[in-house]
């Protein structure tokens, strides 16, 4: 699956949306750094390219609007991160189980895991029970959908 990352309300990696429609693409990983790094999410690029591709938003949304405005502007699957707290983690399984959290062996992966939760973002073998992971990292995990172009400096922006 090919990754595209959103700075400055713009996708950064692509010209145009009808680049990305010329590589004959059907579905995009969508890597909100705005959000992430500053907690401004893209919603109107969401909308946009949700006319023409199925997306996956890594956004980590922290608030059950940013949840349900980010699947309302088009996305599939929505990428939380795991540092939510448990009521926030059991709010949002409560509100679409598309949702995949980004993965280390914490408490609170296994929260999400014992509550339903069943997509992961890793890099790294997932110890857990899971239906789909998507991978950036670079050997095969089993069951999961391999990310390109996956932006190596997201993982070290501290979400705020």
């Amino acid at each position: 699956m090919l990754c595209i990352t959103i700075r400055n309300k713009e996708i950064v990696d692509y010209a145009s949306i009808y680049e990305l429609l010329k590589m004959k693409v059907d579905t995009l990983f969508v890597v909100d750094y705005d959000a992430i790094a500053r907690g401004h999410l893209n919603f109107n690029v969401y909308d946009k390219l949700s006319k023409f591709f199925e997306i996956t938003v890594m956004n980590y949304p922290r608030t059950e609007s940013d949840l349900t405005d980010t699947i309302i502007n088009g996305a599939s699957n929505v990428v939380i991160n795991n540092n939510l707290t448990y009521k926030t983690i059991k709010t949002f399984i409560a509100i679409t189980e598309n949702i995949a959290m980004n993965y280390n062996y914490n408490d609170t992966c296994i929260y999400f895991s014992e509550n339903g939760g069943s997509m992961f973002l890793s890099n790294k073998e997932i110890m857990l029970p899971y239906k789909t992971a998507y991978n950036y990292g670079n050997f095969d995990i089993k069951n999961s959908i391999k990310l390109t172009n996956f932006p190596d400096d997201i993982m070290d922006i501290k979400n705020k």
